[in-house]
């Protein structure tokens, strides 16, 4: 049976992508504001020192609308980032404790008398001194 990730985990991570969403939401809202800023102070220089100039205007206005593109999008790309990188080390963790712990056979070890099966393959078990326990090497698992 499968081990699925834990609630208490699972909202855990959650709650650091929400830290993280906010912190990304800040540094979008940040770029955002400089770059309303300076349209904005583009447009009331422009009106100020020539009210005729409709190219000054429009460029101002396409400053502002870039910026804040460009906030928005580091908002957005930043939170799905992090949701990635929080998935993906959840899943990591996870299969770092669901994985087989004994990949091969014990170095220490020793038979001890008559050797009992294994009784899932009917292998003869290895007498492991260290953790004195019985270690099948076809199914690599302690019995």
């Amino acid at each position: 049976m499968k081990k699925m990730v834990s609630w208490r985990r699972a909202f855990k991570a959650a709650l650091v992508l929400l830290a993280f969403s906010i912190l990304w939401g800040i540094i979008g809202g940040i770029i955002i504001f400089a770059g309303t800023l300076v349209g904005t102070t583009g447009i009331l220089l422009t009106a100020l020192s020539d009210p005729t100039n409709i190219g000054a205007y429009l460029g101002s206005m396409a400053v502002t609308i870039i910026i804040c593109v460009i906030g928005g999008l580091i908002s957005f790309l930043g939170t799905w980032a992090s949701a990635f990188r929080i998935a993906t080390n959840l899943a990591i963790e996870e299969m770092k404790k669901t994985m087989s712990v004994a990949t091969t056979p014990p170095v220490a070890t020793q038979a001890v008398g008559t050797s009992p099966t294994c009784p899932t393959c009917g292998t003869p078990l290895t007498y492991v001194q260290q953790y004195q326990r019985w270690y099948c090497p076809t199914c690599r698992e302690y019995r």
